[in-house]
């Protein structure tokens, strides 16, 4: 028999339940599919062409009886290296299984055991964090801020995106965002040929310079160029006064974007170089950029995001918070995070691309994703309109 006050013989420190009384478990796991179509498909330097968001819903119950939700896009291929097939599969075979009859009471505590699962997979990692939470903020009746520190904002400043399109269609797609309260706009580039990008840049910030009142525009490449190509472009854009120019360069070459922080005078942000914390503290270690953009899909979940807030601010970094294109329950997961965080922009209201979803409970208004009040993410979701994909019992 193990000594007082350690665990059974076998069972990591992890997995051994808190003293006292009893805590709830999770007793029944269900993965549904929900294929959500774009009203407005999109195209960028890695994408490639979009239309569909193939997105995973977990629920998960306690023997309380309490229900927690989750949703993560799985056609993330160009970011994650997800597809919805080899998605489903790692969390039937080597995940969800594993948390039938675990705590049902700490996120963090299940984090850690996910994180022992399997090497990697940040999106399903933050799928099961994102249920987790929302499990437990129902339970205690409050909104998921409260087991992130608590809010520190009402709302949060959203900027709006354009996806690679002819000139005169992102002049007029900037009118429209202007008219809905955004004030930050983000343009695709990198079309082929350069003078493409050329083009649409002038249209928007012609647009933008006649607007009665502020208006910001930055960039975003995906990754789409080398370094000497992005210098070289950049310098020819330079009229253009980019508030941040972002991942110019493959996610790997750190080099690179230190070489282009160095030869251009605007905010560098890397995003898809920046997944985890670990992925942060090399950036900052190399010194090779100037600020960060944030998603759960890439860092793992909520708390780990919140984890690199707290390293970007205390090295005194400027930081984004987005998402992908996915629906309203993933996006309320990244709003709950950015209200508790001090982030230049976010990126988080591309739900509002999607034709139809079985989500209801976020609100958009001039341009600010509102907080959500209802307790955990504070989104109802529509069961019946989802796909059963397996359930577990335990």
């Amino acid at each position: 028999m193990a000594p007082s006050g350690m665990p059974p013989s076998g069972m990591p420190p992890s997995e051994v339940p808190p003293p006292g009384l009893a805590a709830p478990r999770l007793v029944r796991i269900d993965l549904f599919a929900a294929d959500l179509p774009l009203a407005e498909p999109f195209r960028h330097a890695s994408s490639g062409h979009i239309d569909t968001l193939n997105e995973l819903v977990l629920r998960l119950e306690s023997d309380d009886g309490c229900v927690g939700w989750g949703e993560m896009r799985a056609n993330n291929h160009y970011v994650t290296g997800d597809s919805p097939g080899s998605l489903a599969a790692l969390l039937r075979e080597l995940m969800l299984p594993r948390l039938l009859g675990q705590d049902a009471t700490s996120p963090r505590r299940i984090a850690d055991l996910t994180e022992g699962f399997v090497v990697g997979n940040p999106t399903a990692k933050a799928l099961i964090d994102i249920a987790l939470h929302d499990l437990v903020a129902r339970r205690h009746g409050v909104p998921a801020t409260m087991l992130l520190g608590g809010a520190r904002h009402e709302r949060v400043h959203c900027h709006a995106t354009l996806p690679y399109c002819p000139a005169e269609e992102a002049a007029e797609r900037t009118r429209t965002y202007l008219s809905m309260g955004f004030d930050t706009i983000k343009l695709r580039l990198g079309m082929r040929p350069f003078q493409l990008d050329v083009d649409r840049v002038a249209a928007v910030r012609a647009v933008l310079d006649a607007h009665d009142g502020p208006a910001v525009l930055a960039a975003d490449v995906n990754q789409g160029w080398d370094s000497k190509t992005a210098i070289r472009c950049l310098r020819a854009l330079r009229e253009a006064n980019f508030a941040w120019i972002e991942q110019p360069v493959p996610a790997n070459d750190h080099a690179g974007l230190r070489d282009i922080r160095r030869a251009i005078d605007i905010p560098l942000i890397a995003d898809e170089s920046c997944g985890t914390p670990a992925d942060l503290l090399r950036l900052l270690d190399a010194d090779a950029v100037d600020g960060f953009h944030f998603k759960l899909c890439k860092a793992g979940g909520m708390g780990a995001l919140m984890r690199m807030v707290a390293i970007a601010e205390s090295a005194g970094r400027p930081y984004l918070i987005g998402q992908m294109d996915e629906g309203m329950l993933a996006t309320a997961a990244a709003v709950q995070c950015g209200l508790c965080a001090n982030a230049l922009s976010y990126e988080l209201w591309g739900y509002q691309r999607v034709a139809a979803q079985p989500f209801t409970g976020l609100t958009l208004e001039a341009g600010h994703m509102l907080a959500p009040r209802s307790p955990g993410l504070g989104v109802a979701v529509d069961e019946a309109a989802l796909r059963l994909l397996f359930r577990l019992n335990g």
